[in-house]
């Protein structure tokens, strides 16, 4: 008697074979010697070309072997050179067949070409998001040998392809993992007609649950409207052209067919009114529906952070924001937006610029959480499997509790577990290989490490000094810091970077505890006065010979000895300027016996920034800050004056980022 909870081998009653050449008549034979043949597809043309696809079940045992448990969709290309265009058919047929009918990691494509699986690899790599695709020709189908072959091929395909190193954000549903409640809950705010946000660290995920946000609305027949403040499209507008901007970005979403004239109606005090009257119309041209504005990398326009100065000084936020919110209070049908991005302070500060902020405490900031013990289970044994690695319940624990549930940081130490698994698959991972990969992973780790502590040096210092705080043991400054600044550590643990026990805090993530205490290792905390005064002292002195090297040197290379010797002079004071006319370029900026104050030295790289931006990866403005800071709070031995130890915090951050900098 047949087990009917197992598929066995053979060729479903409804299966029309006269569809079908008489070469994939036996293809489909053989084929059916191993698999179960459920379903005869249909014809699909693609421009000018015409394919045809089965669907096809595996027995038991391939099944178990490689992790599909579903239908696998089949295409028989029957062109004598291959054609690319034939990947689009396995999307094609996902759109006509019920949601989870097949498989949506893997497909197998049968072509006439003889040349095929070289071509099909280099597709995938320019497409790493690509289902995998099992290339196999119509001659090593129809030999007798067939299901040996195309055993050999997914082991070869499924084995050898790195389902977990991606690097860029995840633009596909076939591999995100962890995030459906999430991305359920704001689109559920969303539609309930509230504003959201989402926060995060470099890498935690933001931008691929931005893409699912946008597939998931899609899906349902609504729209979402991306901007990008990080592009210079986006944060070089004015408050008022940004305004503009967006209507006319909304009128291209809506597809509406009236015409917006937007020109010469965007000036400053007509903006706002503008804005009214031209997003009603388009709202009312089409059937009633809400769009949902997502502005991706806010702080690219936010007071402190924003990229560009009319948006970070002035008040160029107040007044946009103004706009949005008021317009939203009237008409709350149209839009919602959501804010996304590494720093909150957008939303969290009561005043900006020296006014009321518009969007203070109206937008709750969500942080994107670090995934659950569960999920990473779902994610490393569902791809795992997929590729021959098999985790169990110990391994999963054990990569959610060494990354802190972090699941860029996961993949890809996956990834890392993959490249030292060998070629043999299946196989077990153990701890033996566990723990390889795991010393391997840490000598690539620091960079992706760096990224995440990156806003928090750049924008969070107290945060950032919490942290170092911790790593190095200093559990007193911690919780001073913690007691007297809820909001600090409400920033630490959205970022799951730490959490609170019942007996104090401690790290979510020991990678970053043991790469803070290496970066910090020279600094001594508990430091009397004197002991901080000359800290300083001697960075600054270090500072300042490091900025006569690069100045000299930047000045040469772009002008020549004789030039450079004239551009320091003229940065410098017409009172000073006469002691050094004639002094050559080396003795003006000589490393040690330089006669320029530390001032000077500022004012020529502001003057000649020009130059200075290509040999420097930070914004002027950052840059002069640091370096004014460090020439006022300096210098406290040559004034006789005590350091705070705030103002010891700040400039030690200051000194630890230029010297980086300068280091580069």
């Amino acid at each position: 008697m047949i087990d009917k909870s197992i598929t066995n081998p053979g060729i479903h009653k409804q299966f029309l074979m006269e569809n079908y050449s008489e070469d994939e008549r036996k293809i489909l034979l053989n084929l059916s010697k191993d698999w179960y043949l459920t379903n005869s597809g249909q014809e699909i043309r693609v421009a000018q070309s015409r394919y045809s696809y089965f669907l096809m079940k595996p027995s038991q045992r391939t099944s178990e072997m490689f992790n599909i448990e579903r239908e696998l969709i089949c295409v028989f290309s029957d062109y004598e050179y291959f054609e690319p265009r034939s990947f689009d058919i396995f999307d094609k047929v996902l759109q006509l067949l019920p949601k989870m009918r097949t498989e949506t990691v893997c497909g197998l494509l049968i072509s006439r070409a003889n040349v095929v699986e070289e071509k099909v690899e280099r597709l995938l790599k320019s497409d790493p998001e690509h289902s995998i695709v099992i290339p196999a020709t119509y001659q090593e189908l129809l030999n007798y040998d067939c299901i040996r072959i195309l055993e050999n091929k997914f082991r070869k395909h499924f084995y050898s392809r790195d389902l977990f190193g991606f690097l860029s954000p995840l633009k596909k549903d076939i591999y995100f993992f962890g995030r459906s409640n999430l991305i359920t809950e704001l689109i559920n705010r969303y539609q309930s007609g509230e504003h959201t946000s989402l926060f995060g660290l470099r890498k935690s995920g933001k931008t691929s649950i931005v893409y699912a946000i946008e597939r998931k609305l899609a899906s349902l027949g609504q729209h979402a409207l991306l901007l990008d403040c990080e592009s210079p499209s986006i944060h070089l507008c004015r408050w008022n052209e940004l305004l503009e901007k967006l209507v006319n970005l909304y009128a291209k979403a809506k597809q509406t067919k009236i015409k917006v004239d937007t020109k010469d109606r965007y000036a400053e005090k007509d903006a706002a009114d503008s804005f009214e009257t031209d997003m009603m119309r388009i709202f009312e041209s089409k059937k009633p529906s809400s769009m949902l504005f997502i502005f991706d990398e806010i702080e690219r326009i936010s007071p402190g952070t924003a990229s560009s100065d009319h948006w970070r000084s002035n008040t160029d936020f107040l007044y946009f924001w103004q706009t949005l919110r008021g317009f939203y209070q009237k008409n709350p049908e149209v839009f919602c937006y959501m804010l996304v991005g590494t720093n909150p302070s957008c939303v969290e500060s009561a005043t900006v610029v020296g006014h009321d902020n518009p969007i203070y405490a109206s937008i709750p900031s969500q942080y994107v959480p670090s995934f659950s013990v569960e999920q990473v289970k779902q994610m490393v044994v569902r791809l795992g499997d997929y590729m021959g690695l098999k985790f169990d319940d110990l391994i999963a624990a054990k990569l959610t509790d060494d990354f802190g549930g972090h699941p860029f940081l996961i993949r890809q130490m996956c990834s890392c577990i993959h490249k030292m698994a060998g070629i043999n698959r299946p196989v077990i991972i153990d701890k033996v290989i566990y723990n390889k990969a795991k010393e391997e992973f840490k000598l690539h780790s620091k960079d992706y490490l760096d990224m995440m502590l990156q806003v928090l040096s750049e924008w969070y210092p107290d945060e950032y000094e919490m942290l170092r705080f911790l790593a190095q043991g200093d559990q007193e400054s911690f919780e001073n810091f913690a007691f007297d600044n809820a909001s600090l550590t409400r920033h630490l643990i959205g970022y799951g970077l730490i959490q609170k026990g019942a007996d104090g805090y401690a790290f979510n993530l020991e990678a970053i505890s043991e790469l803070l205490k290496t970066k910090h290792s020279n600094e001594k905390i508990n430091l009397t006065n004197e002991e901080m005064v000359q800290e300083v002292s001697v960075r600054r002195n270090l500072l300042e010979k490091n900025l006569r090297t690069l100045a000299r040197n930047v000045l040469k290379i772009t002008y020549g000895p004789v030039k450079a010797a004239t551009t320091v002079l003229s940065a410098l004071p017409e009172t000073r300027r006469t002691a050094f006319v004639g002094a050559n370029i080396n003795s003006l900026l000589d490393r040690d016996k330089s006669p320029l104050f530390f001032l000077e030295l500022i004012n020529l790289i502001k003057r000649e920034w020009a130059i200075f931006d290509k040999s420097l990866e930070i914004e002027k403005t950052k840059l002069v800050l640091m370096l004014e800071e460090i020439n006022l709070f300096g210098r406290p031995e040559a004034h006789a004056k005590n350091l705070s130890k705030d103002e010891f915090t700040q400039l030690r951050l200051h000194f630890n980022k230029l010297d980086t900098l300068l280091a580069e």
